[in-house]
């Protein structure tokens, strides 16, 4: 295959990065992304897409494999993480490790699993090439059974803050996400890690903002999913409790970019998120969420959540319908409609409708879509960033032909599930599990 078939070739598209120091504020949605949706400005498209990238980590380096003896864990060690999935030239290192605590259907604690990670960006040329030194909070997908479970506990409730600070009363999430970030139970923690999900976020977040308050910071929640939701609670947790605030005073910006999140709370928790932004004084200083949604996903999500749960921010909206790069359904059910959502029982529709919950399919598709607003759906899709096309493939089957022809479906899925490595004398085994520790490892290090 050619490499025009897989890698859309340096002709007639723009590079993946470019200098960005002098509007990284409007990037990050200090003026809510005016003007800059549609067409979707170049370099706003760029930020979306390496953030995306920093998402796609999460789900390239969560096997859950149930017989291996650490199921709920990373198989990476920080300081490796991002070179292991392919990601070692972003200009950032991996700080933490993030653990959520999931009940599940139940009252106790049924799992506590690796659920993200916070980086920093460390390499001098690309702080000088964003204009701050960028905090990433990444969150991953739903993966697990009780993950599942857990999504789906719709019921609301009052969201509580880590420095004890009263939220307002009338402020309501689901009792499922914020359960993610927020519960704990300290005899199933692993490493010995004190702390919810979100505690353990605050506690990193503020470790950084003291290490560099001389620098100038931006505090950046992504996710993906289930994901997604948590990106949200954590950009929330952090403008309510003021942790973006350095030593001096300052207040650090805060933004959020969601791919296909499903809504957190009501309206009211939508309004704190603008109540919040006011009280930062600056408008360059207010804290933004940006949800990227898939738009089928988008669809389903009004016809099955309760009426009292409200989007936050702007949409950017998505079509994997536009694109020729992805397979396409024979005839794809019409989702506008409870009645049609009932019909759904052809197996090839509902496959393709998980299918096409695959993040690497969403970042495809902010690459080539001309961008928000009236009519931006309907203008034809074209990759506008030298991008391989092999990650759209790396956990399903989503290329459509010439494109798939040397790229196999779930091709990450299968080298990662496997998680057998050679050590150095010849066995094929399990490797130790790697969380915050830094104990060498006997058999392969």
């Amino acid at each position: 295959m050619s490499r025009e078939n897989q890698i859309l070739t340096v002709s007639g598209y723009e590079a993946p990065k470019a200098n960005i120091a002098k509007r990284w504020r409007e990037l990050q949605g200090s003026n809510n992304w005016e003007g800059l949706l549609s067409p979707l400005d170049l370099d706003l498209r760029r930020e979306i897409l390496r953030y995306g990238d920093f998402v796609q980590v999460t789900g390239d380096s969560f096997p859950w494999e149930k017989k291996s003896p650490h199921p709920w864990a990373c198989p990476f060690k920080k300081s490796a993480l991002l070179k292991n999935v392919g990601q070692a030239e972003t200009g950032y290192e991996v700080t933490r490790y993030l653990y959520s605590h999931l009940h599940g259907f139940k009252d106790e604690i049924q799992e506590v699993n690796w659920i993200g990670y916070v980086g920093i960006a460390v390499d001098p040329e690309e702080i000088e090439r964003l204009g701050r030194r960028d905090i990433i909070v990444v969150w991953r997908g739903t993966t697990t059974d009780i993950e599942w479970q857990q999504d789906c506990l719709f019921p609301q409730i009052q969201p509580t803050s880590v420095n004890g600070k009263p939220v307002p009363k009338d402020v309501r999430v689901s009792r499922g996400f914020w359960g993610a970030f927020a519960d704990f139970d300290p005899q199933k923690s692993v490493f010995g890690i004190n702390g919810s999900a979100g505690k353990q976020m605050t506690e990193e977040v503020k470790r950084l903002i003291r290490q560099y308050a001389a620098e100038e910071l931006s505090i950046t929640c992504l996710g993906h999913s289930l994901g997604g939701a948590l990106a949200t609670c954590c950009a929330y947790q952090i403008a309510e409790d003021s942790i973006n605030q350095t030593p001096s005073g300052t207040t650090i910006p805060v933004t959020a970019f969601t791919f296909a999140s499903p809504r957190v709370g009501n309206i009211a928790f939508r309004e704190r998120f603008k109540t919040l932004g006011v009280k930062v004084e600056q408008t360059v200083k207010k804290t933004k969420i940006s949800d990227v949604l898939g738009l089928l996903v988008n669809k389903l999500g009004d016809l099955i959540l309760p009426d009292d749960y409200a989007h936050v921010g702007l949409t950017l909206a998505l079509d994997f319908t536009k694109s020729s790069y992805l397979k396409q359904p024979g005839k794809l059910t019409d989702l506008n409609s409870v009645e049609n959502l009932g019909k759904l029982i052809n197996i090839n529709d509902a496959e393709n409708l998980g299918k096409y919950h695959n993040l690497g399919g969403y970042v495809h598709l902010v690459n080539g879509i001309f961008g928000g607003g009236k009519g931006g759906l309907d203008k034809p899709f074209k990759p506008v960033v030298i991008r391989d096309l092999a990650p759209v493939n790396k956990h399903d089957d989503l290329l459509a032909e010439p494109y798939a022809k040397n790229v196999p479906a779930n091709w990450w899925t299968v080298q990662l599930r496997s998680g057998l490595k050679q050590n150095k004398d010849g066995f094929w085994l399990f490797p130790d599990v790697h969380g915050d520790t830094t104990k060498p490892n006997p058999d392969f290090d």
